[in-house]
């Protein structure tokens, strides 16, 4: 069992290092394209687009960072391990995506009062397309990578590469109307197509991280997992259990990939040394089998009464 838990650790630590530097790359490469394109048309919405691509490379290193400390094995100063890095560094990504869009917000609130029309619709159309298909493939790239590893930051990137490619899109769209605008002569209106998509963009996407921020701080604060978890746990330990000594409690708690239990049984007394260690074994290996990464503690409580103690004064 230890061998397969390490391989099943050393593969999602694998796929995690993939989807660092598959990020740092798309990052790179999205930064240079709305930057470049944002300057040369003087447009507010490429320069945040651009911002959106180096909060990516940021939380792209960050996660470097934290997939390296989050397998490393317990020691004397963290003796739980290093798990609670991951939603960590997912509640961080949360937060810069959700500071994002609020500044996205006010920089085209800004644009609106100030309106000034973009030089060239056309290019930016190109560029904001070019982005949308790259963020596209890497979005599903990171999803396929996050259903295999089971990794709450592997989620977190995914849902920041997805909000930027519909971000991207979503843009690509504003500057098509723009263009066809222009066109027709609507030069009064085009100033404000642009700032009024990034608004409109911000506020639908602006949720998304807010949620992703509560539910990894919920288990940074050690809330117990979600409630078909301890429900499944209940159910393999019901079942395994002699039907004459009952649950005093279950206590869960998640630190990333790795689910701590705490099972106390009561009817110590009921029980053999080697029917207790029986009783340890099956349940460990079920759970386990259920759950993958877990750390299990199984203790039973006596029936017995304390034996008084002379406590001196």
């Amino acid at each position: 069992m230890p061998t397969i838990n390490k391989d099943a650790a050393l593969e999602v630590k694998r796929l995690q290092m993939l989807a660092v530097k598959v990020s740092i790359a798309g990052s790179i490469i999205l930064f240079l394209i709305s930057a470049s394109v944002g300057i040369i048309v003087d447009s507010i919405t490429l320069i945040l687009d651009a911002s959106s691509s180096l909060v990516i490379l940021a939380v792209a290193f960050l996660m470097n960072f934290a997939v390296n400390k989050i397998h490393k094995p317990a020691d004397e100063r963290y003796n739980f391990g290093y798990g609670k890095y991951e939603p960590f560094t997912a509640s961080i990504q949360g937060i810069l995506i959700f500071a994002t869009c609020i500044f996205a917000i006010k920089f085209a609130i800004q644009d609106i009062v100030h309106a000034e029309d973009i030089k060239d619709h056309f290019l930016p159309m190109a560029a904001t397309f070019v982005a949308s298909i790259l963020g596209l493939f890497i979005t599903i790239y990171l999803k396929r990578l996050s259903g295999r590893s089971g990794s709450s930051m592997l989620r977190a990137s995914c849902l920041h590469w997805q909000m930027d490619t519909v971000l991207s899109f979503g843009v690509c769209f504003g500057f098509l109307i723009g263009l066809l605008l222009q066109r027709e002569g609507y030069h009064k209106v085009t100033p404000y197509v642009d700032p009024v998509m990034a608004i409109i963009l911000a506020f639908i996407l602006i949720w998304a991280p807010f949620k992703t921020v509560i539910h990894n701080i919920r288990e940074l604060l050690d809330a117990a997992p979600k409630g078909h978890i301890h429900a499944r746990i209940k159910k393999i330990v019901e079942k395994r259990k002699p039907e004459h000594i009952s649950i005093h409690r279950i206590r869960t708690r998640r630190a990333g990939e790795k689910i701590f239990l705490d099972i106390v049984f009561d009817g110590e007394d009921d029980l053999t040394l080697a029917q207790t260690e029986e009783l340890e074994g099956i349940l460990e290996k079920d759970i386990k089998a259920d759950l993958g990464n877990c750390d299990i503690l199984i203790s039973f409580r006596s029936h017995r009464p304390a034996a008084s103690a002379n406590i001196p004064a």
